[in-house]
Protein backbone atom coordinates (compact mmCIF):
# COMPACT_ATOMS: atom_id res chain seq x y z
CA UNK A 1 0.00 0.00 0.00
CA UNK A 2 1.52 3.56 -0.66
CA UNK A 3 1.11 6.40 1.43
CA UNK A 4 -1.05 7.88 -1.20
CA UNK A 5 -4.15 5.26 -0.53
CA UNK A 6 -3.74 5.21 2.78
CA UNK A 7 -5.47 7.66 5.14
CA UNK A 8 -3.90 10.00 7.10
CA UNK A 9 -6.76 10.47 9.66
CA UNK A 10 -6.55 6.82 10.28
CA UNK A 11 -2.86 6.46 10.84
CA UNK A 12 -2.93 9.44 13.46
CA UNK A 13 -6.39 7.95 14.74
CA UNK A 14 -8.26 10.90 14.67
CA UNK A 15 -11.63 11.74 12.65
CA UNK A 16 -11.19 14.76 9.89
CA UNK A 17 -13.31 16.88 12.02
CA UNK A 18 -10.75 16.47 15.42
CA UNK A 19 -9.30 19.99 16.70
CA UNK A 20 -5.72 21.11 16.05
CA UNK A 21 -4.73 20.31 19.42
CA UNK A 22 -6.31 16.65 19.68
CA UNK A 23 -4.19 16.53 15.92
CA UNK A 24 -1.41 17.48 17.93
CA UNK A 25 -1.91 15.57 21.26
CA UNK A 26 -2.33 12.07 18.89
CA UNK A 27 0.87 12.93 16.94
CA UNK A 28 3.15 13.40 20.02
CA UNK A 29 2.02 10.19 21.45
CA UNK A 30 2.65 8.01 19.12
CA UNK A 31 5.76 9.49 17.89
CA UNK A 32 6.43 8.75 21.76
CA UNK A 33 5.56 4.80 20.96
CA UNK A 34 6.79 4.60 17.74
CA UNK A 35 9.96 6.54 17.64
CA UNK A 36 12.71 4.49 16.55
CA UNK A 37 14.99 5.53 19.53
CA UNK A 38 12.40 3.78 21.82
CA UNK A 39 12.15 1.19 20.14
CA UNK A 40 15.73 -0.46 19.50
CA UNK A 41 16.03 1.26 16.12
CA UNK A 42 13.58 -1.55 14.62
CA UNK A 43 12.62 -1.00 10.74
CA UNK A 44 8.83 -1.95 11.59
CA UNK A 45 9.23 1.22 14.13
CA UNK A 46 11.41 3.58 11.85
CA UNK A 47 9.00 2.74 9.02
CA UNK A 48 5.29 3.50 11.24
CA UNK A 49 7.39 6.62 12.73
CA UNK A 50 7.70 7.66 8.70
CA UNK A 51 4.43 6.78 8.35
CA UNK A 52 3.16 8.97 11.06
CA UNK A 53 5.52 11.78 9.96
CA UNK A 54 3.88 11.59 6.32
CA UNK A 55 0.40 11.54 7.91
CA UNK A 56 0.77 14.63 9.82
CA UNK A 57 2.28 16.77 7.15
CA UNK A 58 -0.41 15.58 5.17
CA UNK A 59 -3.18 16.82 7.90
CA UNK A 60 -1.38 19.62 8.52
CA UNK A 61 -1.44 21.01 5.27
CA UNK A 62 -4.67 20.28 4.47
CA UNK A 63 -5.61 22.30 7.19
CA UNK A 64 -3.41 25.20 6.06
CA UNK A 65 -4.91 25.13 2.89
CA UNK A 66 -8.41 25.17 4.24
CA UNK A 67 -9.45 26.40 7.80
CA UNK A 68 -12.52 25.57 7.73
CA UNK A 69 -13.35 25.76 11.29
CA UNK A 70 -13.34 29.21 13.17
CA UNK A 71 -11.42 26.79 16.35
CA UNK A 72 -8.68 26.47 13.27
CA UNK A 73 -8.76 30.00 11.89
CA UNK A 74 -7.91 31.23 15.16
CA UNK A 75 -5.20 28.69 16.46
CA UNK A 76 -1.54 28.82 14.74
CA UNK A 77 -0.86 26.89 11.67
CA UNK A 78 0.17 23.28 12.34
CA UNK A 79 3.96 22.63 11.87
CA UNK A 80 4.27 19.43 9.50
CA UNK A 81 7.04 16.95 9.79
CA UNK A 82 9.09 17.72 6.58
CA UNK A 83 9.45 21.13 7.38
CA UNK A 84 12.51 22.23 9.54
CA UNK A 85 11.17 24.25 12.10
CA UNK A 86 13.51 24.75 15.40
CA UNK A 87 10.89 23.93 18.02
CA UNK A 88 10.75 20.44 16.84
CA UNK A 89 14.15 20.28 16.16
CA UNK A 90 14.88 21.26 19.73
CA UNK A 91 11.96 19.02 21.03
CA UNK A 92 13.73 15.75 19.22
CA UNK A 93 16.74 16.80 20.83
CA UNK A 94 15.60 17.49 24.16
CA UNK A 95 13.68 13.93 24.07
CA UNK A 96 16.46 12.26 22.74
CA UNK A 97 18.55 13.70 25.89
CA UNK A 98 15.83 12.61 28.21
CA UNK A 99 16.04 9.39 26.72
CA UNK A 100 19.80 9.11 27.22
CA UNK A 101 19.29 10.34 30.96
CA UNK A 102 16.95 7.72 31.22
CA UNK A 103 19.31 4.96 29.75
CA UNK A 104 22.18 6.28 31.91
CA UNK A 105 19.65 6.00 35.37
CA UNK A 106 18.59 2.65 34.05
CA UNK A 107 21.97 1.30 34.16
CA UNK A 108 23.16 2.86 37.39
CA UNK A 109 19.97 1.50 39.13
CA UNK A 110 20.83 -2.10 37.41
CA UNK A 111 24.34 -2.01 38.38
CA UNK A 112 23.26 -1.14 42.55
CA UNK A 113 20.63 -3.87 42.69
CA UNK A 114 23.80 -6.08 41.34
CA UNK A 115 25.67 -4.84 43.76
CA UNK A 116 23.48 -5.56 46.43
CA UNK A 117 22.17 -8.93 45.23
CA UNK A 118 26.08 -9.17 45.25
CA UNK A 119 26.19 -8.46 48.98
CA UNK A 120 23.31 -10.25 49.91
CA UNK A 121 24.70 -13.13 48.69
CA UNK A 122 28.14 -12.95 50.19
CA UNK A 123 26.43 -11.96 53.63
CA UNK A 124 24.49 -15.67 52.98
CA UNK A 125 27.29 -17.13 52.31
CA UNK A 126 29.71 -15.28 55.73
CA UNK A 127 25.78 -16.21 57.61
CA UNK A 128 26.22 -20.09 56.57
CA UNK A 129 29.73 -19.94 57.42
CA UNK A 130 30.10 -18.44 60.49
CA UNK A 131 26.98 -20.56 61.80
CA UNK A 132 28.62 -23.65 60.59
CA UNK A 133 31.76 -22.28 62.80
CA UNK A 134 29.21 -21.87 65.95
CA UNK A 135 30.48 -17.98 65.40
CA UNK A 136 27.65 -15.04 64.83
CA UNK A 137 28.67 -12.64 61.86
CA UNK A 138 30.29 -9.54 62.16
CA UNK A 139 26.96 -7.89 61.62
CA UNK A 140 25.62 -9.72 64.37
CA UNK A 141 28.06 -9.00 66.45
CA UNK A 142 27.45 -4.97 65.40
CA UNK A 143 30.63 -4.37 63.41
CA UNK A 144 29.97 -2.92 60.22
CA UNK A 145 32.62 -2.38 56.89
CA UNK A 146 32.83 1.26 55.78
CA UNK A 147 34.69 0.96 52.88
CA UNK A 148 31.45 -0.74 50.87
CA UNK A 149 30.02 2.33 51.60
CA UNK A 150 32.83 4.93 50.57
CA UNK A 151 33.37 2.94 47.39
CA UNK A 152 29.95 3.63 46.60
CA UNK A 153 29.72 7.00 47.44
CA UNK A 154 32.92 7.51 45.54
CA UNK A 155 31.57 5.71 42.24
CA UNK A 156 28.32 7.85 42.82
CA UNK A 157 30.31 10.73 42.55
CA UNK A 158 32.42 9.62 39.88
CA UNK A 159 29.47 8.72 37.57
CA UNK A 160 27.44 11.89 38.36
CA UNK A 161 30.48 13.85 37.42
CA UNK A 162 31.04 11.98 34.03
CA UNK A 163 27.04 12.57 33.37
CA UNK A 164 27.82 16.11 33.96
CA UNK A 165 30.56 16.39 31.30
CA UNK A 166 28.62 14.78 29.27
CA UNK A 167 25.44 17.11 29.63
CA UNK A 168 27.55 19.77 29.56
CA UNK A 169 29.55 21.27 27.02
CA UNK A 170 32.20 19.06 27.91
CA UNK A 171 35.95 19.54 27.71
CA UNK A 172 36.03 23.10 27.89
CA UNK A 173 34.26 23.75 30.50
CA UNK A 174 36.07 21.06 32.57
CA UNK A 175 39.74 22.42 31.56
CA UNK A 176 38.74 25.88 32.62
CA UNK A 177 37.18 24.63 35.73
CA UNK A 178 40.01 22.42 37.06
CA UNK A 179 42.52 25.36 35.81
CA UNK A 180 40.24 27.72 38.06
CA UNK A 181 41.08 25.11 40.86
CA UNK A 182 44.74 24.59 40.69
CA UNK A 183 45.17 28.27 40.12
CA UNK A 184 47.07 27.16 36.64
CA UNK A 185 48.11 31.05 35.03
CA UNK A 186 47.01 33.17 38.31
CA UNK A 187 49.85 32.37 40.22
Amino acid sequence: MSDATIDPYAVLGISPDASDDELRHAYRELVKLHHPDHNGGSPESAARFEQIQSAYAVVAELRRSSPSTSSQAHQPPVTGAGTADPHIENRIANLEQELAQRRAQEQRRAREQARQAAAKQAAAAAAAASAENGRPTDEELGYYRTDDSFTKIIDDAAEELADRIRASDGKRQLTQRLSDLFGRGSR
